[in-house]
């Protein structure tokens, strides 16, 4: 339901030296074109002169750096993570290029890549706090949560006054159903920084575990504020919607936030849900199950797909799933369809 957060280092800048050659100046105003149509966002043309500044010199690193980073804006990681081991390559204790390696392997879920050039960035910068909390996330997106929170531990006594490694925390207490302890690491982060969206995103999500539902709708409004196109926030919104009965504003959230990331396990749970509440229960199958193929461990999934297989009338397949769940209170009830 909600993100995380990692730190990945800007475009890099160079400033040309007097005297330096004709090569040397016309790569670095080549790599400035580059930085400068990047913060444009346009990246395409970003990438077009980082691809000339290459040309002057195919070993430099920091616009092999830039290059990766303007795949990555393109949703290009594959791409993006050979250009910062290119970036690496000829300049292996570059940190910023690790670390944005790093987010670019999570994000094609080479988990184990991104553990190992964690330890390689903690050669270059020892205890220091970016790569313990880095080593967090990692260890957050491989659903390693008591590995994860020593990390994040690790990394605030490094940096106490970090919004963003308390959030984390908060994050990881939430998951476990720990609502006292994820409030007060997020009215922490808060005290720090209260211009964290995230913070306002785990926030809302803890108010609707607690059955506080207006505070959750204004908790994720405010998210929104700082990032409107946060498909984590809009799919959280359509969530907070659906549970207070604004069946179509739900919707237009949901879909807003498919479009935007359509592989996000959690939307598809949430379009599930409400084409359950509009009694429209193939459909919610249909969503329903793909969010079960993708992750398995979204509670209170199962039984949903099960409640909604009952309702589209297929008692078999129900059935069958019943038998793969742990015993619980929901599952015994629901057991009792299939006597």
């Amino acid at each position: 339901m909600s993100r995380t957060l990692i730190i990945i280092s800007g475009i890099i800048w160079l400033y040309w030296a007097t005297g330096c050659s004709g090569t040397e100046a016309d790569k670095l105003r080549f790599l400035e074109r580059g930085n400068q149509a990047y913060e444009k966002k346009d990246y395409d043309k970003a990438l077009f002169f980082y691809k000339e500044a290459l040309l002057k010199d195919s070993t430099f690193a920091e616009a092999w750096n830039n290059k990766g980073l303007a795949l990555m804006q393109l949703q290009r990681y594959d791409a993006a993570i050979e250009a910062f081991n290119q970036a690496l390559a000829y300049k292996p204790g570059y940190g910023e290029a690790l670390l944005n390696n790093i987010k670019a392997n999570l994000a094609v879920r080479q988990y184990f890549a991104a553990l190992d050039l964690t330890d390689r960035l903690d050669r270059v910068w020892p205890d220091s706090a970016i790569v313990a909390f880095t080593r967090g996330l990692v260890y957050v997106d491989m659903g390693m949560p008591d590995k994860a929170l020593p990390a994040f531990h690790r990394a605030l006594a490094a940096d106490s006054s970090n919004a963003e490694i308390l959030t984390n925390i908060a994050n990881i207490h939430y998951h476990r159903q720990r609502y006292d302890s994820a409030r007060y690491y997020l009215q922490k982060s808060l005290q720090t920084d209260a211009d964290l969206p995230e913070t306002y995103n785990i926030l809302a999500m803890v108010n609707m575990a607690t059955g506080k539902q207006q505070a959750a709708l204004e908790a994720i409004k405010m998210a929104l504020s700082f990032d409107d196109d946060n498909a984590y926030y809009l799919n959280n919104l359509g969530y907070i919607l659906l549970q207070s009965g604004d069946l179509a504003g739900a919707e237009q959230a949901i879909v807003q936030s498919m479009k935007i990331d359509p592989y996000n396990a959690w939307v598809y749970r949430n379009m599930g849900l409400l084409m359950f509440a509009r009694q429209e229960y193939r459909q919610a199958v249909h969503y329903l199950r793909k969010a079960y193929e993708m992750d398995k461990t979204i509670v209170g999934l199962p039984v949903a797909l099960v409640r909604a297989l009952l309702a589209a009338g297929n008692r078999q397949a129900a059935c069958d799933l019943l038998q793969e769940l742990p015993p619980g209170p929901q599952v015994v009830e629901l057991q009792k369809s299939c006597r």
